[in-house]
């Protein structure tokens, strides 16, 4: 066997794996298992899976928990120090805008899964609940800031990163216009768009198993997942590092899920190019011999939030968009 499939071999799965660039990782996880693709000819192959924290939280389940009145980030960081669960690696745990509830209906089950109930947490804020490029569990609100400086920006025009793949949606069936929240105590809300679903029909979305236990933070997500009407957006970009200066490398090396990237293109016959700063969802990254380092952004739209402004009419009230600076 050649030497580098005898040094895999001797790797034990879960192993840590760290994959790099100039010092700035890219991903961090541990090895989950192996393939070997035996040749008749030339070195053997070797495949090596791996995967991030949530491999860990995704094979350990939870004891019967009597809960107690927190936040939702509050519940995840009860979650990760149960005995059962241990966790000790690195994370960044904000504290949530909502309160779970706390009642018999709410205590946690003997075997529930550490990773659906996380995930079940985070559907009930409505954030975002990810591990980041250096290993870190991730969670953020619901509300963020007010949108950041992208991190790196795309253009057709020569005059910031290039790419060489661009999707735009515009898709009826991302509507809701109709949505459904219950608690697991029977709190529930229902809420629609009547001009919306004249013009598309109704499209719903129901949530059964919310963790939220108050009628206004109920009402608050049933409002919050309306998407009355589509909006045409850039849903993904991609870009080879080949194709960028040594700066833009680093920037969309540095780039991770919950950051911003903007996005620009000349509409010929439009006369002005269709701009888009957009909060990263998803990466994708490939690197081999052949064709180097390729990397793909999957985006959802930003929400702005703006300064609460005195006495103005509109952002004079507190509210999902308006809040103190």
């Amino acid at each position: 066997m050649d030497p580098i499939s005898t040094m895999v071999r001797d790797v034990p799965a879960t192993a840590n794996v760290r994959l790099s660039r100039d010092g700035e990782y890219l991903f961090v996880g541990v090895v989950t298992g192996y393939t070997y693709d035996f040749q008749l000819a030339g070195p053997n192959l070797v495949n090596v899976q791996c995967a991030d924290e949530f491999y860990k939280l995704a094979q350990t389940q939870l004891d019967a928990t009597t809960v107690s009145a927190e936040t939702s980030g509050e519940r995840i960081n009860t979650v990760l120090a149960l005995t059962e669960v241990d966790y000790q690696g690195s994370t960044s745990i904000a504290t949530g805008t909502v309160n779970l509830g706390h009642s018999s209906h709410y205590n946690i089950e003997q075997g529930t899964n550490t990773l659906a109930y996380l995930q079940q947490i985070n559907q009930a804020e409505q954030g975002r609940l990810f591990v980041t490029r250096d290993g870190t569990i991730k969670f953020q609100n619901r509300i963020g800031a007010t949108v950041a400086k992208p991190m790196i920006s795309f253009k057709d025009d020569g005059t910031a990163a290039k790419y060489d793949g661009i999707e735009i949606e515009f898709d009826a069936d991302n509507v809701v216009n109709r949505a459904y929240v219950s608690g697991l105590n029977g709190t529930n809300a229902t809420d629609s768009d009547a001009a919306s679903i004249a013009k598309y029909f109704t499209q719903g979305y129901s949530i059964t198993n919310s963790l939220l236990h108050e009628q206004t933070s109920i009402d608050d997500l049933a409002n919050y997942l309306l998407v009355a009407n589509p909006e045409p957006r850039y849903t993904s970009i991609s870009t080879s590092f080949a194709a960028l200066t040594s700066t833009q490398r680093d920037n969309a090396a540095k780039t991770d899920i919950g950051d911003t990237i903007s996005i620009h293109k000349q509409i010929p016959g439009l006369g002005s190019e269709l701009a888009s700063t957009l909060a990263v969802e998803g990466i994708q990254g490939t690197i081999n011999v052949a064709s180097g380092h390729r990397i793909t952004f999957y985006t959802s739209p930003t929400t702005i939030v703006y300064e609460l402004i005195l006495d103005d009419a509109i952002y004079g009230v507190i509210d999902s968009t308006n809040v103190l600076g």
